[in-house]
């Protein structure tokens, strides 16, 4: 058996997949794909972009990273793919800044806090997950992420802080935690995709947070 990272070529989940095998059901999406898709899947609508190479599905290297008492400081690499290691708990402010290769990252269930701008002008990155422990996202930490396109905000997370997904223009899903307690000036400015959004009933919504086209939904 060998296991390796991919896209789902159906759903754009990123799943384990085993090389070994011919095909699969993807566990999230519940349909089967040839596994050579998985590998050579390009799930980002725009064209001008390559498909990742099977070497870019591989645990990044320590080399790669900058890491002091378990803040990721700085991310080093290229690769479009990316896998941290758990011994990551943070990810400090700036860690990804402007890193335009990348297009998917695995983030480990021990990060706790993404710092302010972590992931800013990311402007390839497609999809990434939130993991439930973090109850802390930065100002700005995604902003200038082009092409994300759906996000789910941890249940421990009350704030969303101005700037997070600003200038996210490909974002049309986001799933906020029933716990939110406020959402700040500009959060989601310029996500020109954002059609709706359900945002629990009690929240508070600052001046200028959703565009003005943005049909806010109280759940």
């Amino acid at each position: 058996m060998i296991i390796n990272h991919a896209f789902c070529p159906l759903c754009g989940s990123v799943i384990p997949v085993d090389l070994s095998q011919e095909a699969m059901i993807c566990p999230d999406c519940g349909r089967p794909f040839m596994n050579a898709q998985a590998i050579t899947a390009d799930p980002t609508p725009a064209p001008s972009v390559a498909p990742f190479s099977k070497k870019e599905f591989s645990t990044t290297p320590l080399s790669d990273l900058e890491i002091e008492r378990g803040v990721l400081l700085r991310y080093k690499g290229k690769n479009s793919y990316v896998i941290l290691p758990d011994c990551i708990k943070e990810i400090g402010s700036n860690a990804f800044l402007a890193a335009r290769n990348l297009r998917s990252i695995v983030l480990p269930d021990s990060i706790t806090k993404i710092g302010a701008q972590a992931f800013s002008e990311c402007r390839q990155l497609v999809k990434l997950r939130i993991p439930d422990a973090v109850t802390l996202i930065g100002k700005g930490a995604f902003s200038g992420c082009k092409s994300l396109t759906e996000v789910t905000i941890p249940g421990g997370v009350q704030i969303v802080a101005s700037d997070t997904f600003w200038g996210c223009t490909a974002l049309r899903s986001v799933h906020f935690p029933a716990a939110l307690r406020r959402i700040e000036t500009n959060a989601f400015h310029g996500c020109t995709a954002l059609l709706s959004a359900g945002v629990p009933t009690g929240s508070y919504i600052a001046d200028g947070a959703f565009p003005v086209h943005t049909n806010i939904i109280q759940i």
